[in-house]
């Protein structure tokens, strides 16, 4: 990639957060900076989680036999190295979101099936594992600050980690997980579908793959008319439960 080419994704990215926070300004009754501060966290964390994602798909297959993302320059938390306008876009509007895939040589595995498996798995485990991790800094946060999560302080310090405290729950948990289920559904290209195609006997495994070549237009009509709200947003909100539940535990 180029300097100019890096310049222009930086163009990018910069103005569809510059217009996500415009949206988010306008709908404002009043000036909250609390609010915009808490979108542009929302937003970071957000990235981190489909990043993550993605190196974690590229460092399994590594790890299998495929130096393939490595060569690539695609085993890095650089956002730039990852960026997909549509996906940005996508999670935004609607907050499901995706980056670039990483390249993978499936050839070089030793034991296709099982190997590609695990590097199916391997991103939507990445997010459950980033969940988990936030839930238990925000959890020994607020038992070591002893913040009360449904306190009307007016004390700046506490309103600050509250912000804070929010935002990891909204970005570093609530979109990994909805990442990880949003993953895991049997659609080309998505990550479940390469389990499934894994599963299937070679034939069916081939008729199933070729619906790839429409599959972004699949999700992106199915995620409009909102068909995969029950096999995303509702797995995903009962772990959250779990989690928050886990959280607010003393």
């Amino acid at each position: 990639m180029t300097v100019s080419d890096n310049k222009k994704l930086i163009n990018i990215i910069i103005l569809v957060i510059a217009l996500y926070m415009a949206n988010a300004f306008l709908e404002m009754k009043k000036f909250d900076a609390g609010y915009l501060m808490t979108q542009i966290l929302v937003i970071a964390f957000g990235i981190l989680a489909i990043v993550t994602h993605e190196v974690s798909h590229g460092l399994m297959a590594y790890a299998l036999g495929d130096n393939t993302a490595r060569d690539a320059g695609r085993l890095s938390l650089n956002p730039l190295k990852h960026f997909d306008p549509i996906g940005v876009l996508a999670m935004i509007m609607v907050h499901i979101g995706w980056a670039k895939p990483v390249p993978i040589d499936y050839t070089a595995f030793k034991k296709p099936r099982r190997d590609i498996t695990l590097v199916a798995l391997a991103g939507p485990l990445s997010n459950l594992t980033l969940a988990l991790i936030f839930s238990v800094i925000i959890k020994y946060t607020i038992k070591f600050l002893e913040i009360n999560m449904f306190s009307n302080t007016e004390d700046a310090s506490i309103l600050f980690a509250l912000i804070i405290i929010k935002s990891l729950i909204i970005g570093g948990i609530h979109i990994n997980l909805i990442l990880m289920c949003f993953n895991l559904l049997p659609i080309p290209p998505l990550d479940g579908s390469k389990v499934i195609m894994c599963v299937l006997p070679g034939k069916l495994a081939r008729k199933f793959a070729s619906l790839e070549a429409y599959g972004l237009f699949i999700i992106l009509a199915l995620v409009y008319f909102r068909k995969l709200d029950p096999f995303v947003f509702g797995p995903a909100q009962y772990i959250y439960e779990r989690i928050y539940s886990y959280i607010l535990t003393r």
